[in-house]
């Protein structure tokens, strides 16, 4: 058979496994898997040649951005269910550990060619972008230590029924460390795969027999490699979301107000995720997040002081005749409001970003020939959150 010439974007998909559930993420505009493992060379007086390379614990990176449609990529990462996404929200401190699969079609049949799986990625930044003139989007980027190619498929099982002992759909393929399973995770957290009677924290797997010691309160995931028969490739498909959102269907609102000749909003968010290591191992354990950091831009074009009054003093006629960043004390307090609508019904809110007490950190005024005057505030979260809401902020 002829060698395939390339692989388009439609014959791959991205699928996220996080705490409670696995999805196809859907309006994906670009993903990038990375691995480096550092090396060091290694030399030595009286040769003339290396005496080799040393290896460290490998870096894995995923970034992927996708149009911004709704909560359904948000929830997954944030380890909700889409379809009973909390009403109060879910805070970026909830983004946490989960596993990506990457899959390749087969040129000729709807079956996968090739499997790539990640294992315990954490959410290392975002970026949420909305534009008067581009589609909303929410930027990614995760970061591991483990990842495989495979030949066959990458399946996950989700059990939320029985207690300690799981059966597989499929037979798994035992992997080269030994282990039989990628990821097992039990009420959402990983647990260790063991030769023996497991104790806590840990699985057994044998044939297609899962045995765990903690008992399921919610569910299990189980993701492995096997060869199962049959084609078993899906297009992803999202029927219920809007293709895209645009600036028409973004509002911003700051402290109740809704601010007109918005031209961008940008929201920059990063966990200041640590590695942990320990001797006697050669993977990374895991990443620990610290307290978030949270900034970000807002571009209008100039008409008035009206923003500047509403931004530094909480009200758009606070009686200020003079505006200055960086001399105030405290936080104005001001919050800050994305809410985005369905393109096909204007009076449906389809998502709302809330930042709390917004703090100035600096502007940019810029003026061409032939074109409106912009003015760009630069801010910071005082509180480290960015809440994100299915619908309206109740």
């Amino acid at each position: 058979m002829a060698k395939r010439l390339a692989i388009p974007s439609e014959e791959l998909k991205l699928t996220i496994v996080g705490p409670f559930d696995d999805l196809d993420v859907t309006r994906v505009q670009r993903l990038t898997i990375n691995k480096d493992v550092p090396s060091t060379d290694v030399y030595e007086i009286g040769s003339n040649q290396m005496a080799g390379v040393t290896t460290d614990a490998a870096n894995v990176t995923l970034t992927f951005s996708v149009f911004d449609v709704g909560i359904k990529t948000f929830a997954v990462l944030s380890g909700n269910d889409p379809d009973d996404y909390p009403a109060d929200g879910a805070d970026i401190a909830d983004l946490g550990e989960v596993d990506a699969i990457l899959y390749v079609k087969s040129a000729t049949v709807a079956d996968f060619a090739k499997s790539a799986h990640a294992q315990r990625l954490q959410v290392r930044d975002f970026t949420f972008n909305y534009s008067v003139d581009a589609e909303s989007s929410e930027d990614y980027t995760l970061i591991g230590s483990a990842s495989r190619w495979f030949k066959n498929d990458v399946l996950v099982d989700r059990f939320t029924s029985g207690t300690t002992s799981f059966t597989l759909t499929e037979t798994p393929i035992a992997l080269n460390n030994g282990n039989n399973a990628l990821s097992v995770i039990l009420d959402g957290g990983y647990l260790e795969e063991v030769a023996v009677a497991p104790a806590t924290g840990e699985y057994r797997l044998v044939g297609t027999t899962l045995t765990t010691f903690d008992t399921r309160t919610e569910q299990v995931l189980v993701v492995y490699h096997a060869n199962p028969a049959g084609t078993n490739w899906s297009y992803v498909s999202d029927t219920g979301s809007p293709a895209a959102t645009k600036g028409r269907d973004v509002t911003i609102v700051i402290v109740a107000e809704t601010i007109p000749r918005v031209q961008s909003v940008t929201i920059n968010g990063t966990l200041n995720v640590q590695p942990v290591n320990e001797m006697g191992n050669p993977n990374i354990v895991g990443y620990q997040s610290q307290t978030p950091a949270v900034d970000g831009t807002l571009t209008v074009f100039d008409t008035d002081t009206e923003l500047l009054d509403l931004l530094l003093n909480g009200e758009i006629d606070s009686g200020a005749t003079e505006f200055e960043f960086g001399v105030e004390c405290v936080a104005s307090g001001v919050d800050l409001e994305v809410q985005i609508y369905d393109p096909c019904d204007d009076e449906s809110i389809l998502k709302t970003v809330y930042i709390p007490e917004l703090i100035l950190t600096g502007d940019s005024y810029t003026s061409t020939v032939n074109q409106n005057a912009q003015h760009t505030f630069n801010w910071k979260s005082n509180t480290s959150q960015v809440v994100v809401y299915s619908g309206a902020k109740p």
